[in-house]
């Protein structure tokens, strides 16, 4: 059982953090909108999404360079979530196991009920006996 969690995990090269994409993009974004509504004349309210990126300006010209951190943090998880175990699995294989686990839950489910209406009926039993 140990080695199924072991097998589950993931990698250590690979976080969660490495696979957020939208708050750096967001921050990037955000910096675009300002350099907007800066040249438009449009007076820049604070929102939640510009808030990190108050004051910050970031011309169409500049998005490539500002988004290579975020391309190569992309890149990176790609290559590490190709190296997850079962990746390599079609769906219907997968489809395949998911109706093999259904069925097994639905046949111990009906094991369970049977276990309990037995263990119930062996209670009723004893409380007869007793008397």
């Amino acid at each position: 059982m140990a080695t199924d969690v072991q097998s589950l995990a993931l990698p250590p090269t690979l976080s969660p953090d490495g696979l957020d994409a939208l708050s750096e993009l967001a921050i990037v974004l955000a910096k675009v909108r300002t350099s907007i509504q800066s040249s438009a004349g449009l007076a820049t309210g604070a929102t939640p999404s510009t808030t990190a990126a108050a004051g910050q300006q970031l011309s169409f010209k500049d998005v490539p360079g500002a988004t290579d951190s975020l391309k190569h943090k992309l890149q990176h998880a790609r290559a590490q979530v190709r190296l997850l175990p079962d990746m390599d699995r079609t769906v219907e294989e997968q489809r395949q196991e998911i109706s093999e686990l259904e069925a097994r839950i639905v046949t111990q489910r009906a094991l369970l009920e049977r276990l309990r209406d037995d263990g119930l009926r062996f209670g009723k039993e004893g409380d007869k006996m007793e008397m």
